[in-house]
């Protein structure tokens, strides 16, 4: 049996596994589905059409699927999809998507979202990421595997996060984040390799030592396309490397440096009908 504490309230309509554990004073919408081994701590908001994987955590204030955050939002039946394994700290936020950014946003497996974290609309969170505390999270944004966000910083919509980057606190992101790196300031900039992360991910130190050997080639100097162009040739066949350089170069063709502009589904167009609705 469902474990309920005092004062919740599950709409009848909404699908609960039978060993998940709800706190007291919480609440569960009508297009709910929360599968096993899930825990909400009390006084946990989940709503709107959000589809939870197992063995999740939610603790106490966290505030899951509500209406984003967007002045084009029309009420659309749009989603959250959760997969496993995450841990959703107190007074998270988590809106779904919008109609016109694709309908979803999407949160992987094995993330920990700590105190006071906001994902916005239509992000898509992968697995294995760390947000420390009070970090904020744009719409549309893209956090590759194994990312690290620091407490307070602030990312920019349609920005994407490569795999085993690290963000630090309070930094403010407005472009594209090369993986790899280290990635802090203000105004934000690559300062270095996260060799931590990516010892702890499974790097070799074979292979940390050539991503610091491309770090120096592309960032260090300054004629970074050519830089590109050598090193591409050069390690033609290390993995590493060639996602690196494809990364960089997808974010020289976006817009302000942010790959995903090029591909966002809302267009100017929208923007003005917004505000000549308005008037």
């Amino acid at each position: 049996m469902t474990q309920i504490g005092q004062n919740s309230y599950i709409d009848p309509k909404a699908q609960i596994a039978e060993d998940v554990i709800i706190g007291p004073n919480c609440y569960i919408g009508p297009k709910v589905v929360i599968n096993a081994g899930c825990k909400l701590h009390n006084n946990v908001t989940i709503t709107g059409r959000t589809i939870i994987g197992e063995n999740n955590e939610f603790y106490q204030n966290a505030v899951i699927g509500t209406d984003p955050q967007d002045l084009k939002f029309k009420g659309g039946d749009t989603e959250l999809i959760i997969g496993s394994r995450n841990i959703f700290r107190e007074n998270v936020t988590v809106h779904k998507g919008t109609e016109l950014g694709g309908g979803k946003t999407i949160i992987g497996n094995g993330n920990l979202f700590m105190a006071g974290v906001h994902i916005a609309h239509d992000c898509e969170i992968t697995e294995n990421v760390i947000i420390a505390n009070n970090a904020l999270i744009a719409g549309h944004v893209k956090l590759e595997q194994s990312t690290v966000i620091g407490g307070g910083a602030g990312i920019h919509h349609f920005v994407t996060i490569g795999k085993n980057a690290m963000v630090g606190g309070l930094t403010r992101v407005v472009t594209d984040v090369p993986p790899f790196m280290i990635f802090e300031g203000n105004p934000g900039a690559v300062r270095g390799v996260n060799t931590v992360g990516l010892s702890r991910s499974g790097f070799t130190k074979e292979q940390i030592e050539q991503i610091r050997q491309v770090y120096r080639k592309l960032f260090k100097g300054q004629n970074l396309r050519p830089a590109m162009e050598e090193l591409e040739k050069t390690n033609e066949h290390d993995p590493n490397v060639q996602y690196l350089i494809d990364f960089i170069k997808r974010s020289f063709k976006g817009k302000y440096g942010r790959y995903l502009e090029t591909i966002r589904t809302d267009k100017p167009e929208d923007i003005r009908k917004l505000w000549n609705d308005k008037e």
